[in-house]
């Protein structure tokens, strides 16, 4: 079971290769935001299972790639790949996430990465 925060982040990122979205959902505090800078931010477990839902009705899969992680305190970062299957094209974003964990849900996940790169990896 994970506990740490470093822990929590690594057992959740793993979990979306299953596409397993209640799995998924429930690393999440029924509070929590989840910010994909490039867009609005989503609020609340309820919008965040409807986002995680609708990525997943046109992604064949995700796999996000930990290739850096450091955690202090309740504060976890991490340095990604994230490769997305979406029809028949397959993309390999760069993401930087920023968590942050407490009593053992996540309250607040923002990630950085380039709209541009994603959009052209659809195209």
């Amino acid at each position: 079971m994970a506990n740490t925060p470093d822990e929590i982040i690594r057992s959740f990122c793993a979990k979306w290769a299953d596409g397993n979205v209640k799995e998924i959902v429930n690393f999440f505090d029924e509070n929590a935001i989840y910010h994909n800078i490039p867009m609005a931010p989503v609020n609340g477990v309820d919008e965040i299972r409807s986002f995680i839902e609708g990525f997943f009705s046109s992604a064949e899969s995700i796999d996000f790639e930990i290739l850096h992680q450091v955690a202090a305190g309740n504060i976890v970062m991490n340095e990604r790949i994230d490769t997305l299957v979406i029809g028949d094209a397959t993309t390999r974003l760069p993401v930087a996430g920023v968590f942050k964990v407490l009593d053992g849900k996540i309250i607040e996940w923002r990630d950085y990465f380039d709209m541009g790169q994603f959009t052209a990896g659809m195209a």
